[in-house]
């Protein structure tokens, strides 16, 4: 009996593979002076820079409007940005704070999808860009909507748009009273006050050797008048430290926030 001998096809053989399947989504965006919007699938998510998009759509503003709508400043974009509700201002101020966050566009793009014969658009608030982490698309919202069944099919076609290119979607609702209130405040000197260059070293030098309180180290450092905002700006540049948790007051404990590179 002669043995059978597995057989390499020819190349002229060879099946070719199937070739890669096509997103069921499209995400359709507008890029800085573009009069109309470009469609694409969601992985061009991945290389779309916030700083080159402009909102996807017109938010809404008329006569009896119960929601609130402006504009906001945002230091980090050196930008003013579309906001439709009290909360995605809010939102805007947390992520100018946070330090973890380079860039973010206001409804970025709108997501379309077919279903059952029926074609949907869901455009999200935020898209978010954090180095070192996958990108955010993220819906801002009160937490007592987040498991709306009306809002159900948007965010699960989100999530199953997103996913497969890497790219993570999430909810975001307003975080504890204390930490609002002191963001909200820190916000008023998100851009570097007319002192800084003046009182940045001295406020630095005299935490260097123990934390202090926020009366001290104003008083300590110049007149109050003049150190207050530059205190205030560099605990909003995280140069400056201190439990935002606790509400800030005279006697918060502020204490010198290392750098990069710097050694504690």
């Amino acid at each position: 009996m002669t043995a059978a001998w597995p057989v390499t096809p020819s190349p002229d053989e060879r099946v070719p593979p199937d070739p890669p399947q096509r997103s069921p989504f499209a995400v359709l965006y507008r890029p800085v002076g573009a009069l109309d919007l470009l469609r694409g699938e969601p992985a061009v998510l991945r290389g779309l820079s916030p700083f080159d998009l402009e909102p996807a759509r017109e938010v809404p503003n008329y006569h009896g409007q119960q929601g609130r709508v402006g504009w906001y400043a945002s230091a980090k974009m050196g930008a003013h940005l579309r906001f439709e509700s009290g909360l995605e201002r809010l939102r805007m101020q947390f992520l100018d704070f946070d330090p973890g966050v380079t860039a973010f566009a206001a409804q970025p793009f709108t997501l379309e999808w077919t279903e059952g014969g029926k074609t949907y658009h869901y455009t999200p608030d935020l898209l978010i860009v954090r180095p070192g982490r996958p990108r955010l698309v993220e819906d801002v919202k009160p937490a007592a909507f987040h498991g709306s069944p009306r809002l159900q099919r948007a965010f699960g076609a989100a999530r199953d748009a997103l996913a497969p290119v890497g790219v993570d979607f999430g909810l975001w609702a307003s975080p504890e009273t204390t930490v609002v209130r002191n963001v909200q405040y820190l916000a008023g000197y998100r851009h570097a006050p007319r002192g800084l260059t003046t009182y940045l070293k001295p406020v630095l030098a005299a935490l260097r050797d123990r934390p202090r309180t926020l009366a001290e180290l104003a008083e300590r450092t110049g007149p109050p008048a003049l150190t207050r905002p530059v205190i205030y700006h560099l605990i909003w540049a995280h140069r400056v430290h201190f439990d935002l948790t606790q509400p800030l007051s005279h006697g918060t404990v502020l204490s010198r926030a290392p750098q990069p590179g710097e050694a504690t």
